[in-house]
């Protein structure tokens, strides 16, 4: 009788430790009092707070810890990609602050933010020489306080320069070429990253992308702006599987496309840019899919 009440507690404790893991591994993430999402149509996100009328919002960034967000918009309103702000606004006293321009940005024209896998950092794009060309600049938070903003020049050339920069949990970087439309990945190490690699044709060339935190799957937009978006996944040799549609297929409205593709900390939700405005829907269709895109192997 005591082996087995042994047995019991330990497992007990076990579940315990194992349900603390998991809750401390998931973010309890406040999307500014949002009502959740369905799970097959997208909605807008945040209205009156994020996607404002007259405004043109893009891409949007939570910290891992669910305590900081970031995303881009157009203060002038309209479709102009060359004169985003920085918005930035924190999770303080149980509740978010009024969305503000980012205070180590100095007001510049920057847009297009992410995290980094483990939150020290955010990527960005900033347009230059009158938008023609971008550059991937980064800050990293010290003390509480973000850095100036600095530059990152990858080891290749682009006629229109870089953007869509991540930095996974495995300190593989991705990001994109401006000109030629097409993905790349390096590896960060002791400060340094290695020689870019061409991600595969399957995926390139493309117009937008987002990678996971644990560099498992690619969300990502054909070439093409009036392709919905497509998801492959990574196998455990590394290669990418054949991409699947995020169409009509799964999603009762209307097929997911836009831009900005971004997939909260918490896994719960994909948000992306449409028409000037953020959107936002449940994740379950990745699952859905990776099934599926195992199946076709």
């Amino acid at each position: 009788m005591k082996k087995k009440a042994s047995c019991i507690l330990i497992i007990c404790c076990f579940m315990f430790f194992s349900y603390n893991i998991c809750a401390q591994q998931q973010p309890q993430i406040n999307y500014f009092d949002s009502e959740p999402p369905p799970a097959d149509a997208a909605v807008l996100f945040a209205e009156g707070i994020i996607s404002l009328k007259n405004r043109w919002e893009e891409k949007i960034t939570f910290s891992p810890d669910g305590k900081e967000c970031f995303f881009g918009r157009h203060p002038d309103g309209g479709n102009n990609y060359f004169k985003p702000k920085l918005m930035h606004s924190i999770f303080e006293n149980g509740k978010w602050s009024t969305p503000k321009i980012a205070k180590f940005t100095d007001n510049k024209i920057i847009g297009y933010p992410l995290f980094s896998a483990d939150g020290k950092k955010i990527f960005m794009e900033q347009p230059i020489d009158n938008g023609a060309i971008a550059r991937i600049v980064f800050s990293e938070k010290e003390n509480n306080t973000w850095s100036e903003v600095d530059s990152i020049i990858p080891n290749i050339k682009a006629k229109k320069g870089f953007g869509l920069a991540q930095l996974t949990k495995n300190n593989t970087f991705y990001f994109y070429d401006r000109h030629l439309y097409n993905a790349y990945s390096s590896k960060f190490k002791n400060g340094k990253y290695s020689k870019p690699k061409l991600l595969p044709y399957r995926i390139n060339p493309c117009a937008e992308f987002f990678i996971s935190p644990n560099d498992d799957y690619i969300i990502f937009k054909p070439l093409h702006w009036s392709n919905p978006f497509h998801i492959s996944f990574k196998n455990d040799q590394g290669k990418w599987s054949l991409p699947l549609k995020l169409n009509q297929s799964y999603f009762t409205k209307n097929p997911i496309t836009g831009y900005g593709p971004y997939v909260s900390p918490d896994g719960k939700y994909f948000f992306f840019g449409k028409d000037g405005d953020i959107y936002w829907v449940k994740t379950d269709f990745i699952e859905v899919l990776r099934k599926k895109s195992q199946s076709n192997l």
